[in-house]
């Protein structure tokens, strides 16, 4: 039986970055332009990590996390926001992404009834079965899910700003 984990924010991270702007996250990636510019204000001991948790529903890519998960599903669509510390001067390249949702929800899944938010999150063995890196449809959290080997690759590139946390799968 396959596993499969969901990326979230590692908080023993402390970045030390602040985004000036967030209207960014604002927009439907549809409407967004193909590179575009986020200023940061960022302290010199700031960490770069690849996973950058700027906006709740929209995390960014470092460059090498983007190359290994467009591999992982090749529908995945990327576009280009550079980072721009202007003092001190430092500019990282980072990806936003709009990847194909999965309908992959087992009805062991539990939800909250006052706010229809995930009580317990069981994903259907069939429904995501071949899939390696998508979204959820159904569900308002924003998670981003990766299968067993999508995991292993990004572990072994020693990328940073993230945690895997498993899921139940029936």
């Amino acid at each position: 039986m396959r596993h499969y984990y969901v990326l979230v924010d590692d908080h023993r991270v402390s970045r030390n970055m602040e985004p000036m702007n967030l209207d960014l996250f604002k927009t439907p990636f549809v409407g967004m332009p193909p590179a575009q510019v986020l200023d940061i204000h960022a302290t010199e001991d700031a960490e770069y990590t690849d996973w950058l948790p700027f906006s709740t529903s929209q995390p960014l890519f470092s460059d090498p996390m983007k190359q290994i998960l467009e591999l992982y599903n090749t529908q995945a669509r990327f576009k280009q926001v550079y980072i721009v510390n202007r003092e001190p001067s430092r500019q990282e390249l980072y990806w936003i992404l709009s990847i194909p949702s999965v309908e992959g929800l087992s009805e062991q899944t539990e939800f909250y009834a006052h706010d229809q938010t995930l009580k317990r999150l069981v994903l259907d063995s069939h429904k995501v079965n071949g899939h390696h890196f998508f979204r959820l449809s159904n569900v308002r959290e924003p998670y981003f899910i990766v299968s067993l080997e999508a995991a292993e690759s990004l572990l072994r590139r020693s990328l940073s700003g993230f945690q895997l946390q498993k899921l139940e799968l029936l």
